[in-house]
């Protein structure tokens, strides 16, 4: 009787033990769990954040790719600041400018971004100040084309001389979205859909003003890349997209016939039109002006361009 009373306790005693045991490690186990759910709930919010019913992910600029556009900028300020005369500032500044631009179409993307070039911007503007001496200011005029679309709201805008600085800081956001099926060149929905979306080439407009024509005055340089963004990189006459080496700016009236560098004497065409317009021989204007296949309103533009030339016009 006795033995049978000690099993029947050492065995409640045991499973008491075991149960203690079992209780003791699901709780362990609970709260590695919660543990492990509270890291991953952390790691997400470093990774991606809300927006609205949905989550960002959180892309910045990595530390490599900061030091070298900091390198980079603090080089062109230099520069800059060491320039001989007013032509080559402008020159630099228009260098400068497309710099900072190529960062920004290079990094519009990333949805943090605007930390990044926030911190970036505070070490340049910094460096501008005290490099250029008093010479930035809040004064100065913005013309229509590529820097008033895209940054002529922004507080942060300064001018050097009364020629606008890019501002870095004033990173726009773009978002990442995936190609439209409907966009295509096989339809006549698609390629109409392609005309409406186009916008101005920003490779091609960073590469006028990295490349301005030499010995030509710094009106004719900005006004340039003006028309560029106004004409949205076509072609005058024939309205079509026009590759960096095929962009020709013709003075309206001739400089020989008192013709200025202003933006209202200044047009943007291609190689083919700028030769046909100066052609005197037929055989030559009907070399460059057969592969266009001009229409009627076309065509009057070019003889219009012509007739400013002095030129006779072209009839067909």
């Amino acid at each position: 009787m006795d033995r049978s009373i000690f099993r029947i306790k050492r065995t409640k005693t045991l499973h008491q033990d075991w149960k203690h045991k079992k209780s003791a490690e699901l709780e362990k186990q609970r709260r590695d769990f919660l543990e492990e759910k509270r890291k991953l709930e952390e790691d997400r919010r470093n990774f991606e954040r809300e927006k609205g019913k949905k989550y960002v992910v959180r892309s910045h600029m990595c530390d490599k790719a900061y030091k070298k556009a900091h390198e980079k900028l603090t080089e062109e300020v230099k520069t800059l600041a060491h320039s001989s005369d007013d032509t080559a500032q402008f020159m630099q500044l228009q260098k400068y400018n497309s710099v900072v631009a190529g960062l920004h179409e290079y990094y519009c993307i990333a949805t943090e971004t605007t930390a990044d070039f926030g911190r970036l911007a505070f070490s340049i503007n910094k460096q501008l100040r005290n490099r250029l001496k008093g010479d930035v200011s809040r004064n100065g005029a913005l013309r229509n084309g590529f820097i008033k679309d895209k940054y002529g709201k922004s507080r942060q805008l300064r001018f050097l001389h009364e020629r606008p600085i890019v501002p870095v800081g004033a990173v726009p956001q773009k978002n990442a979205q995936n190609k439209r099926k409907v966009i295509n060149k096989y339809t006549a929905k698609g390629r109409e859909l392609i005309h409406k979306n186009l916008t101005i080439n920003t490779d091609a407009m960073l590469w006028l003003m990295r490349n301005p024509v030499k010995g030509r005055s710094i009106e004719y340089a900005d006004n340039r890349i003006s028309l560029f963004a106004a004409q949205y990189g076509k072609c005058a006459v024939t309205g079509l997209p026009m590759e960096v080496h095929d962009i020709h700016c013709h003075h309206k009236m001739p400089s020989s016939k008192g013709g200025t560098d202003a933006y209202e004497n200044l047009i943007l065409i291609s190689k083919a039109v700028h030769v046909i317009i100066h052609a005197t021989s037929e055989i030559t204007i009907r070399e460059y002006l057969n592969p266009l296949q001009l229409d009627d309103s076309k065509l009057a533009k070019l003889n219009k361009l012509r007739t400013m030339a002095e030129m006779p016009v072209i009839i067909l």
